[in-house]
């Protein structure tokens, strides 16, 4: 069996066809699915150290921010009272108190374990104090309190009266109850 030049062009052009779709099916659509997956891991990581930078930028400027206002708020130390025992407790209410009344009987009625977080205070303590006052110094007792260098750490403030109809305008005294509830460390 004698095979032509023509049958030999086209067995070689067929072999050829069949090497290029074993090669294609083979090693290119593999490598290619392999290559697109590394240029989305490349995305993926470029994202990430995109973040990192950005959030590491953020924590320099806030550190930045921080040295800034402790050195602006330095003289301000020596002005916060950071701890309070029964005592300065017992000390700021009389000094708020004692202007307006002549009667005053102050219990340290009890003793809550709670937590704030936010403030990083871990307990609080509760006052309460009974006095004969006048509804315009009473007035002045809760403005006082309001000004109080502590008042942000006052967590509760009640306060109950007993009084006639006349006491709000004729000055007549009246027996008050006051329940102040204050953060400690």
């Amino acid at each position: 069996m004698k095979i032509s030049t023509r049958e030999v062009v086209l067995l070689t052009v067929l072999f050829l066809l069949l090497l290029i779709g074993a090669y294609y099916l083979l090693f290119y659509v593999p490598n290619t699915n392999e290559i697109s997956e590394l240029h989305e891991s490349i995305n993926s990581k470029t994202t990430q150290i995109d973040n990192a930078s950005i959030m590491l930028l953020r924590r320099q400027a806030l550190a930045l921010q921080k040295e800034t206002l402790e050195e602006e708020f330095t003289d301000v130390a020596k002005y916060l009272h950071e701890d309070f025992n029964d005592a300065d407790i017992l000390r700021r209410i009389e000094k708020i108190i004692t202007p307006y009344t002549d009667t005053m009987n102050i219990d340290f009625a009890n003793r809550n374990t709670g937590t704030n977080e936010k403030a990083g205070l871990t307990s609080v303590r509760t006052v309460q104090v009974s006095l004969h006052t006048t509804y315009d110094d009473l007035q002045k007792i809760i403005k006082a309190f309001e000004e109080e260098d502590a008042a942000n750490r006052i967590v509760n403030f009640t306060c109950g009266s007993n009084y006639n109809d006349f006491s709000r305008t004729a000055g007549h005294e009246m027996s008050v109850n006051i329940s102040v509830d204050f953060l400690v460390r």
